[in-house]
């Protein structure tokens, strides 16, 4: 019996292995002159890449009202080796959060909502028998201090892309509380999902429409979008994990999409268009003019909840405050951040789930090159 359980134990590894024969080493080159700000910013990026064995990554850099540079480093997908430009098309994840809570500061700037409207007011339909449920406020959740758990389940194999399917999502739940609402912070990408039909109620659109028309399209992201099946093939980047026995990087299956999860977690967008974006929105969010909410977006929620607010991840980074979001899910990881009073912005993607520390790790040392220009002018 012992033999037997043997022979099936050594056929499921070869088996395996021969699924994982083709491994996948980075081994980009730096160049030897690190003179300039660009080939600075290079170096950092490419031993990350080889360290980490990264198969493709973008960045996107901005200072004031211009990107001072992007690029994109290694492969779109470890089968066809197509090269990552600037250009280049990833599932951004959670950084997706920041546009959802734009368009609803936006809504907030049109009168057509309140900061401390309450959910179950905006979404009648919506079913819960806890009586709390009616305390949660728009605000809350975009702070994440709704008190609602985040998703157990993403279901991303689902691939939905019909125009109802958010409203069925939300519809379908039974919410419950897992504390008090605005008296704790817990992260609830369920919470962000609720905004996004909030928004389909108030504009009497998609949610997607609604973004691309009001919030991507007027900062220049013309090929972006929260609808996985608009981008062009050729734009698309793919999803890499890592084998847990091999240790090789294999591109994943199932790419990470389906529309009921498009307000916490779908924005497919490429370095360059987010740099356009960040220098949209710094210059929005100091538009002196009358109800003007975005900058409130990039203050603390509270000195209790200091670590966020309205939408944006807050940071004490080398005595700047600076705002931001991390994203991660199924075969990619991001990081953008913003330095507002030095009008910087930085941007990170990658096609890889494993390792994610290095978006911090080149976001960082590439933050304080910039800052140290800034200070030098």
């Amino acid at each position: 019996m012992k033999k037997i359980v043997l022979v099936k134990l050594l056929l499921f590894l070869i088996i395996l292995q021969s699924c994982s024969d083709q491994r996948f080493e980075q081994n980009l080159e730096v160049k030897r002159s690190l003179n300039g700000f660009n080939d600075k910013v290079d170096s950092i990026v490419i031993h990350k890449m080889n360290e980490y064995n990264i198969p493709g990554l973008s960045i996107g850099l901005v200072r004031n009202d211009s990107v001072i540079y992007a690029r994109g480093y290694g492969i779109r997908n470890i089968k066809e080796n197509n090269p990552v430009s600037e250009h280049t098309i990833f599932h951004t994840a959670s950084v997706s959060k920041l546009f959802t809570s734009s368009a609803i500061v936006k809504l907030t700037n049109d009168g057509l909502l309140s900061l401390d409207d309450k959910l179950y007011k905006v979404i009648p339909e919506l079913q819960f028998n806890d009586e709390r449920i009616k305390k949660i406020s728009i605000k809350d959740l975009l702070n994440h201090t709704s008190g609602l758990p985040d998703v157990g389940n993403y279901h991303w194999e689902n691939n939905n892309q019909s125009d109802t399917s958010l409203k069925e999502y939300v519809v379908s739940l039974n919410l419950k509380l897992e504390s008090e609402p605005s008296l704790t912070y817990s992260y609830s990408n369920l919470g962000y999902n609720l905004l996004g039909y909030a928004i389909e109620k108030k504009t009497k659109s998609s949610f997607e429409d609604y973004l691309k028309n009001n919030i991507l399209n007027p900062s220049g992201m013309d090929f972006s979008d929260f609808r996985y099946f608009y981008i062009h093939d050729s734009l698309t980047s793919s999803p890499h994990s890592k084998n847990k026995i091999f240790g090789n990087a294999y591109e994943r299956d199932t790419y990470p999409y389906t529309r009921e999860h498009a307000a916490s977690s779908t924005l497919n967008a490429s370095a360059i268009e987010l740099s356009k974006w960040m220098i949209h929105f710094l210059k929005e969010s100091k538009r002196n003019t009358p109800g003007n909410n975005y900058s409130l977006m990039l203050k603390p929620a509270s000195a209790k909840f200091s670590q966020i607010g309205l939408g944006f991840q807050q940071y004490d980074f080398d005595s700047n405050h600076a705002v931001g979001h991390y994203g991660g899910d199924k075969g990619f990881r991001s990081f953008l951040m913003m330095i507002p009073e030095e009008n910087i912005g930085l941007v990170v993607l990658g096609n890889c789930d494993y390792d994610e520390d290095f978006r911090q790790e080149i976001i960082h040392p590439i933050a304080k090159l910039m800052l140290t220009i800034n200070k030098a002018h």
